[in-house]
């Protein structure tokens, strides 16, 4: 069974989807996706524990926020905080993705004792937010003109939603349609777009290294999960947040960098190591 529901947050209002019962783990997404990157994840998840799957306002969102300054990183870091607060839950497992693990990093920084554990699965961290094939991007968003083409270019099908070896992101794509519902706010809302553009020139690194600094709390109740091949996110931060976090990477050669996608039964298992260590 799943419950969705409304929760106001410090950027908005934030649509989320709660699944499963038992220990909560709260999955984060990233940039131009919603909570569905990690439907497959829940499945595995939901016999075990309870699954919160907000939907942040990151560009794939149908309503443009009531405070367009507030979209920054940390704000949406914060606004991960306030869907727990919103449910009632003391603590979760923070579960994060391309931009929504350096969300959920933040997050763990900035409110330690909220954070029963974190599971990285390919992300930016460190200096490396944006990640360096995406490095000028901040910059580029100021041009007028550029996040429309960035959105039309991840429409090409090849590049985003179907599997192949032009496809950086996923072995196994997204499917068309779900694509095309995760642009089409971006596309034909200026106000959407406005906001996607909004949040990717506030991205920077000085923020995301020092969230690292507080990482090594987590130690024993963390994991790094990462695409072996991922051309976006470098292999080498993997290394360096497995062992902020006392743990090893698992790595997977039939994954890039949206790991939920590729392997959710990989992610799943991460998450239950972890949900184990926490309780102990």
């Amino acid at each position: 069974m799943i419950t969705q529901l409304e929760i106001p947050t410090r950027v908005g209002p934030v649509p989320v989807r709660v699944t499963g019962d038992g220990p909560a783990v709260l999955a984060v997404h990233g940039a131009l996706v919603d909570g569905r990157l990690w439907d497959e994840t829940a499945r595995h998840l939901a016999p075990h524990a309870r699954v919160v799957v907000p939907d942040l306002p990151l560009g794939a969102h149908r309503r443009a926020v009531p405070d367009r300054s507030r979209l920054t990183p940390t704000e949406a870091a914060g606004a991960v905080i306030d869907v727990l607060d919103g449910l009632g839950l003391d603590s979760a497992v923070l579960l994060g993705n391309d931009t929504g693990g350096a969300l959920a990093q933040l997050a763990a920084a900035a409110e330690p004792a909220r954070v029963a554990g974190l599971v990285l699965a390919g992300c930016d961290a460190f200096e490396h937010f944006p990640p360096p094939l995406l490095r000028p991007l901040p910059a580029l968003a100021a041009i007028p003109g550029t996040t429309r083409l960035l959105v039309r270019t991840l429409a090409v099908p090849a590049l985003f939603a179907d599997p192949g070896r032009l496809n950086p992101f996923t072995t196994r794509g997204f499917g068309r349609a779900l694509v095309h519902d995760w642009l089409r706010p971006a596309r034909t809302d200026p106000a959407v777009r406005a906001d996607l553009t909004a949040f990717l020139r506030a991205i920077r690194p000085g923020p995301l290294l020092a969230a690292a600094e507080a990482l090594p709390a987590l130690a024993g109740r963390a994991a790094v999960v990462w695409g072996r091949h991922d051309r976006v996110f470098p292999p080498r931060d993997a290394e360096r947040l497995a062992d902020l976090l006392g743990t090893s990477v698992t790595w997977l050669d039939d994954a890039l960098t949206f790991v939920p996608r590729d392997r959710p039964d990989a992610v799943a298992d991460a998450v239950g190591r972890v949900l184990t260590t926490a309780a102990r």
